[in-house]
């Protein structure tokens, strides 16, 4: 990899259902599912739909706000302005831009449990977007090499009795010293309760406690719900946190700041979000740069 180029780690938490349609109807539990990682199973959010919304909320951003293309005396030459910036960052059909998004992954996805709220992930998971996890001692916390079907408590997780995680009730294990795990501080706010579950078994646990939602269609005429016209959708739920991946090419403009671009756009992502079903209350997401 080229000294100009690098890979930002961002971290998003769903303050919203959040619906990333994969088009069209098919049979099965909803009508209008998710996308979905073909090799896993588990729902995710596109690259392109990261980069369109990015882009989108970028560009309002630079009308408002960039002297240089305020200044311009037509509305025409305002937009060209607006326009060149926008190309130079996120590129376009015929040249690529400095900032390249790929797919954001669930990293914790909550599930209800008596206990409260618990969010589960991966070894794999943790170690790819976190890398050694460490206690409040700054201890290193040691994972076990072979994760079976259990639940591995490593944050506030009593682990005297056996969790239930949905329809599965699990034998829960202590990990390392039993010490809890310390994350990035925005995240450790977001994640009260951890356990760590096997790949398989964190595909199935998804995707069996996504959100279901059923709507109709309104007819304008009357206002009422049209005959035949009643359909359901899916979205991952409140809570969920996400790690998406921005490479940044530096060797055209050095002075790109990718940590301004991500903070500008935060603010429009917990006031319009990502996504469909804005209008049915899905999308908002809150945005973190550890």
């Amino acid at each position: 990899m080229s000294k100009n180029a690098e890979i930002k780690k961002v971290y998003a938490r769903a303050l919203d259902p959040i619906h990333i349609g994969a088009g069209g109807y098919r049979l099965g539990r909803v009508d209008n599912t998710i996308v979905r990682d073909p090799a896993t199973d588990v729902p995710k959010i596109p690259g392109t739909s990261i980069a369109g919304v990015v882009r989108a909320f970028y560009t309002v951003y630079l009308m408002e706000n960039d002297d240089e293309c305020k200044n311009k005396s037509d509305e025409e030459g305002k937009n060209k302005c607006v326009e060149k910036k926008a190309k130079l960052i996120f590129g376009d059909e015929t040249k690529k831009g400095i900032l390249r998004f790929y797919d954001g992954q669930i990293v914790f996805f909550p599930v209800s449990s008596i206990q409260g709220t618990v969010w589960i992930t991966t070894k794999e998971l943790i170690e790819y977007w976190f890398g050694e996890i460490k206690d409040g001692n700054g201890k290193k916390i040691k994972i076990p090499d072979k994760v079976i079907n259990e639940a591995y408590a490593i944050k506030r997780i009593d682990t005297d009795k056996p969790l239930n995680l949905g329809w599965l009730l699990l034998k829960v294990e202590k990990v390392g010293n039993g010490k809890d795990i310390v994350l990035p501080s925005k995240i450790d706010k977001w994640v009260k309760r951890i356990v760590l579950v096997s790949e398989k078994l964190f595909s199935h646990i998804v995707n069996d406690n996504l959100e279901v939602r059923t709507s109709v269609k309104i007819d304008p005429k009357t206002g009422t719900a049209e005959a035949g016209k009643l359909f359901t959708y899916e979205a991952m739920p409140r809570g969920t946190v996400f790690g998406f991946e921005i490479g940044v090419d530096r060797h055209r403009d050095e002075s790109i700041d990718v940590n301004n671009i991500i903070g500008v756009v935060s603010t429009y992502f917990k006031l319009l979000g990502i996504g469909g079903m804005g209008t049915r209350g899905f999308g908002r997401i809150e945005v973190a740069i550890e």
